[in-house]
């Protein structure tokens, strides 16, 4: 005859405390990772490349070399650091003083998302005595840009300081990832 293990209540309690403490912290870990995974700071290992085989950067290639290929220029070489560095950059152009004939016509904002840059970004224009928004230009993709376009506000006659902010957009992922300031002065008319 097999004998019965018996447990007091309080033990019973505490191993049932301690499973919903572990069972919360999995929780939270998992909460945690969807987070992190949403933000682009993690990917879950399914989403990694798979190294086929074995450690392929232990150290360097039995052949490697480093630096540039030996046939390139030096004008190639300074061609492919440029193009690194621009890739890293935000650039923008922007018209620092958009006038315009009357307050329901179109300005000269003379917005440009260049193509060396490698951001998407949107562009919105709020006025500095009360940060109304009198502009919001949407999406633009490297290689676009606006010419002339209204302001969302009928504006009187008169000269305003304001300010726009530049969103710029992971290319991939739409995430946004930071933002750029440019003083403007915009002239109305009549």
């Amino acid at each position: 005859m097999e004998k019965e293990k018996k447990t007091s209540p309080d033990k019973a309690r505490q191993g049932r405390k301690r499973a919903i403490k572990i069972a919360l912290i999995v929780l939270l870990l998992i909460v945690l990772a969807l987070v992190m995974h949403q933000c682009g700071v993690y990917k879950f290992p399914w989403e990694r490349s798979a190294v086929v085989a074995g450690n392929l950067f232990p150290g360097s290639g039995k052949d490697a070399n480093d630096g540039h290929l030996s046939n390139m220029t030096p004008e190639q070489i300074k061609e492919q650091m440029q193009r690194v560095a621009d890739a890293s950059q935000f650039s923008f152009k922007i018209n620092a003083q958009p006038t315009f004939a009357n307050g329901s016509a179109k300005g000269n904002l003379g917005i440009e998302n260049p193509n060396y840059n490698v951001y998407p970004m949107t562009v919105q224009i709020f006025l500095d005595k009360d940060n109304e928004k009198v502009y919001d230009s949407g999406g633009l993709l490297p290689n676009q840009h606006i010419d002339n376009a209204k302001l969302l506000k009928n504006l009187k006659a008169g000269t305003y300081q304001a300010t726009a902010v530049l969103n710029a957009y992971d290319p991939d992922t739409k995430q946004w990832q930071g933002k750029a300031h440019a003083q403007l002065k915009i002239i109305v008319k009549n």
